[in-house]
Formats: C-alpha cells, sequence, structure tokens
C-alpha cells in the first residue's frame, strides 16, 4: 500500500492475504531452558525448567489434528533434554509432521561417544530435518568442537547439507567473519560469498549461513543503536500468528521473536490448555489481530496521530513490538488496535 492509504483501505486490500498468514504454521519446541552456555542473546531470561514430556505429546497431537504440518524445536540447548527431544520426533513421524530445523549450539557433548549415540538417537526416531547451529560473536563455542558436530551430523545423516548456520550478521560482523572462516577451516573446507551472505563447502558438507537481525532487545541492547533510520518495507511481521512457541514449562506464545519475553504474548499453557482453545486466544490477541488486518505500519501511523512521536525508525519487527508494549502507556496503545474478530 501507498504510504497516504488509510486504514480502511489497508484492512480492505490485503484481508484475505492477512487472514491466510494469521494461520499459525508451525509449532516450535523448546525441550529445556538449560544451556551449557550463557550468550548474549539469550543471557538465560528463557525459564529453567524441562518441558513436560506427556503434555507435551498430547499439545503435538492436537496440533496435528488442527492441521498444523511443521514441528522444530529450539532451547536453551535442545540436546541436554535428549529423551523429551527423541519422543517428540517419533511422535511427529508418527502424525506424519514435517520438520523444520533443530536449533543447537553444537558443543553441548561431552566426548565423540556422546555426541555420536546422541545424533544416532535423533536421527533413528525418524528426524529428518535440518540441525542450525549458532555461529556468530556473540556464541562462545570451540569451534573444533562444532566442526566435530557438523561431520557426525553429515556422517549419520548421510547427506551434505543437514546442518545449516545462523549468524547475527549486523552487528560486530568482522568477530562473526572470523569465526566463520575457523569452521571452514577445521571443516578442511572454504568461505563462498554469496550476495548478502556466505556458505562454507568442505569435501563432506555443504553449510549455509543464514544472516538473522539482532533485535536490541535486553541483555544485547547495548550492542548497537536501536533506531537504524528504517522503517520495515514488509510490515506483516513473519513472527506473530504462524508458530506456537512452546517454551520449557509449558507456556505458549504465537511469536518466535525477541519480543516472547513478554507476557503480552502469553496465551495459555500446555498443561492446561488445548491447541483449538490456543488457536482461539491467538486470534484474540490484539495487537497480532491489527498486526495482520492492518500491519505495523498501520500501528505506527495510529499512534502518530495520537501524538506519539518515536526516538527515530526502526526495521526491526521486534524491537518496535517490544518498544510499544514497554514504553507507551497501555492505554494508548489500546486505542490504537482493532477490536478481535
Amino acid at each position: 500500500m501507498e504510504p497516504g492509504d488509510t486504514d480502511m483501505q489497508r484492512v480492505s486490500s490485503r484481508k484475505s492475504q492477512a487472514d491466510s498468514r494469521s494461520v499459525i504454521e508451525e509449532v516450535l519446541f523448546c525441550p529445556t531452558g538449560a544451556c551449557n552456555l550463557r550468550c548474549a542473546p539469550c543471557a538465560g531470561h528463557w525459564v529453567q525448567a524441562r518441558l513436560p514430556k506427556a503434555a507435551a505429546l498430547r499439545f503435538l497431537d492436537g496440533c496435528s489434528r488442527a492441521g498444523i504440518k511443521r514441528v522444530g524445536f529450539t532451547g536453551g540447548e535442545p540436546f541436554l533434554a535428549l529423551e523429551t527431544l527423541v519422543a517428540l520426533v517419533r511422535g511427529a513421524v508418527k502424525r506424519e509432521m514435517l520438520f523444520d530445523r533443530i536449533m543447537t549450539n553444537g558443543v553441548w557433548f561431552k566426548d565423540e561417544a556422546h555426541l555420536e549415540r546422541a545424533v544416532r538417537k535423533v536421527m533413528d526416531a525418524g528426524f529428518d530435518g535440518e540441525f542450525c547451529v549458532s555461529v556468530d560473536a556473540f556464541h562462545e563455542q570451540d569451534m573444533q568442537q562444532v566442526a566435530q558436530f557438523v561431520t557426525c551430523a553429515v556422517t549419520q545423516a548421510g547427506w551434505p547439507d543437514v546442518v545449516s548456520i545462523a549468524s547475527i550478521w549486523d552487528v560486530r560482523r568482522r568477530e562473526t567473519e572470523q569465526k566463520l572462516k575457523q569452521l571452514a577451516k577445521h571443516l578442511g573446507g572454504k568461505i563462498e560469498r554469496h550476495p548478502n551472505t556466505w556458505a562454507i563447502r568442505s569435501p563432506d558438507a555443504f553449510l549455509r549461513v543464514n544472516p538473522i537481525d539482532l533485535s536490541p532487545i535486553g541483555p544485547v541492547a547495548r550492542e548497537k543503536q536501536p533506531w537504524d533510520g528504517r522503517w520495515f518495507k514488509e510490515d506483516y511481521c513473519q513472527g506473530p500468528g504462524r508458530t506456537f512457541f512452546v517454551l520449557s514449562n509449558g507456556d505458549v506464545k504465537p511469536c518466535c521473536g525477541y519480543a516472547t519475553q513478554l507476557d503480552d504474548f502469553t496465551i495459555g499453557n500446555i498443561k492446561r490448555d488445548t491447541c483449538r482453545t490456543l488457536l482461539a486466544r491467538a486470534r484474540k490477541n490484539r495487537l497480532m489481530a491489527t498486526v495482520y488486518a492492518a500491519g505495523l505500519t498501520a500501528i505506527r501511523q495510529r499512534l502518530e496521530r495520537q501524538g506519539v512521536r518515536f526516538p527515530g525508525k526502526t526495521s526491526n519487527h521486534c524491537f518496535f513490538c517490544h518498544y510499544i508494549l514497554t514504553e507507551l502507556p497501555r492505554p494508548l496503545l489500546e486505542s490504537c488496535l482493532d477490536a478481535p474478530a
């Protein structure tokens, strides 16, 4: 839509698109909040609990019956709750669901035997998705250990691109590049430069490097100027409304970004709520309803008409959500949101 278009025009022209985008597409489980590292972007702000396996399997079944087809895993470090991870992988296979990725730091294992046993258990359970290792200036792994994990995963999976890399790319980039070069060296490979990103190619492996932008929230807020001088080009955030993020204590948030630490996005808990109940609550979340009916730009413009003057511009969706939820008077924000459908 053009800048001069009204909120009503936005709603009318994008309603069908918004409706389709607000459907939950994936359930993302956090088997444990525990991690063997303590990195700045996370810094332990997730609850340090272990996901209740029985409740998680019940919720997985409900997600499958509700038409949610994709499953992923994050943490904490998922491999530190191997029994739960394997059970959920088996459960997803039984329900013919698709796998996204297992996010890992790649250095959780005690020795080579421990590494091989754990990866084999996950693969034998039926996992055929991707392992994604976080490698950047903020994650303090030994690159030789990461290379050991990559080699093990590629060997046991039998395909060269079973591992990818996720890197914070917009802050402390030189340090991140050095770590990626170290990893390539340990793998006996080299860096390939592609537009806006890199890849690592070795005789046995091919690792895509997925660049991600750092949300300047919480412990990493000091790392960058949060107002980058640009507003989002696409104002329909890819997080809220598309993912059920199940935290290790069972809380569910329909968002996978940094703003999930806020209670505003908690819509229930798998110990007491069904998938269908949470789907209904997700649709009634006023912020998400407005994002998908009108867009983040419309929310900003409504706030500006109410007299809000932002300290700058940001293209980061998570930071924008975090800012309006933590810095603005709640009655003012509520006045600029749509009523739930």
